[in-house]
């Protein structure tokens, strides 16, 4: 198991290594792609200056906000409309024709109607997070095996009980698989809409770093995105984890 373990830090660790090489020997020119080194001494830099924690501050409420609307209104909608026809029938159309739109596309209409501050940039993570949330539910709920609703039905489960100990317990991998999915998909929307208009954000840090051709500085916003990421995805499985204990994952993998 520790072996296992370890094997994950050995990729990031050789991108990192050929990375420094190709930077400190001068393969390229260090405006192009800076010392790894020196980007860490700029993030510090920036750390110790409070600029990355007021700006990270930033983006996770915004982040965390349309996320968890998203979360709400995703899963409420979705349950209602595995329970309902008549409401799968009136929503289905507006979530089919919606939901192909880009996001991007959108902002202009989200900054028209709710100017660029921080409502806006947060309905537009809402947009971006919702759908994944919204079908996932749906689809866990009418994944359920029909064998297993006609078994509860026979040993005489009421309606809430149906939804209680079957439907939801079944469906709840699929739950958290859209919410799992949309933790990635509101940072790509955050850092969008930040770069597109915001005076503040960690896509705010890293275009305006971009403007003054600060590479060192572009690279340091660009590693605190990814590790940020990183954390919230190693959350979102630890709560999956806890969660979903009961639930078992097969691996088709080979054993080494």
């Amino acid at each position: 198991m520790g072996q296992f373990k370890y094997r994950k830090f050995v990729s990031p660790i050789l991108v990192l290594l050929i990375w420094q090489g190709i930077s400190a020997y001068g393969i390229v020119p260090n405006w192009f792609l800076p010392i790894p080194t020196e980007v860490l001494k700029t993030l510090v830099g920036m750390m110790m200056s409070g600029e990355v924690p007021h700006h990270t501050l930033i983006s996770l409420g915004r982040a965390v906000s349309g996320y968890l609307l998203a979360a709400v209104v995703g899963i409420a909608l979705g349950l209602l409309i595995a329970w309902s026809t008549l409401i799968e029938d009136f929503f289905d159309p507006l979530i089919e024709l919606i939901r192909p739109l880009s996001t991007f596309a959108l902002i202009p209409i989200f900054f028209l109607w709710f100017g660029i501050g921080n409502t806006s940039k947060i309905l537009i993570i809402f947009k971006s997070c919702f759908f994944p949330i919204v079908i996932n539910t749906i689809a866990g709920i009418k994944g359920v095996d029909s064998k297993l609703i006609m078994a509860a039905q026979s040993l005489g489960a009421n309606g809430f009980q149906l939804w209680t100990r079957v439907l939801l317990p079944s469906a709840l991998p699929m739950i958290i698989t859209g919410l799992r999915i949309s933790t990635a998909i509101a940072m790509m929307a955050l850092v969008g809409v930040e770069m597109l208009s915001s005076d503040s954000g960690l896509g705010f840090l890293v275009i305006d770093a971009q403007r003054t051709f600060d590479t060192e500085r572009v690279f340091a916003g660009i590693g605190i995105l990814s590790i940020l990421g990183f954390s919230l995805d190693k959350l979102a499985r630890y709560i999956q984890s806890k969660v979903l204990a009961w639930h078992s994952e097969t691996s088709l993998g080979g054993g080494m």
